[in-house]
């Protein structure tokens, strides 16, 4: 991954574990409890743990197969 890119992921995540407003959206259907943060062409997809509240990355792909790829938990 491209170093430029790489950073502007770590600066996204680092500003929605702090709390400030980026471009993210909550997921539905079989990914209901969910929600995606827009990277560029990434997406990043996390969740928050229902104990600690904690902020959770739970996959981080191109847009393009990151949907298709990503598999949650199953309970």
């Amino acid at each position: 991954m491209h170093p430029g890119v790489r950073r502007d992921i770590r600066r996204a995540l680092d500003d929605l574990n702090a709390g400030k407003k980026r471009d993210t959206k909550a997921l539905s259907d079989d990914l209901s409890g969910y929600y995606r943060l827009r990277i560029g062409k990434y997406r990043a997809i996390y969740s928050f743990d229902a104990l600690t509240g904690e902020l959770m990355i739970r996959f981080l792909k191109g847009r393009s197969t990151v949907y298709e790829t990503f598999q949650p938990p199953q309970d």
